[in-house]
């Protein structure tokens, strides 16, 4: 596992974070946003 991994990690879970609040306020768009970027991180990381 290289710095870019370890950078990448963290990267996805400010994000869950940062979506995660708002998806109680927002609705269905971050949730889709979230969605998309755990997919992408599934992608990613296998």
């Amino acid at each position: 596992m290289n710095f870019a991994d370890n950078r990448t990690r963290v990267f996805v879970v400010i994000t869950f974070l940062t979506f995660g609040e708002a998806q109680i306020i927002g609705g269905i768009v971050p949730n889709l946003i979230v969605f998309g970027l755990f997919l992408g991180a599934i992608g990613y990381f296998a």
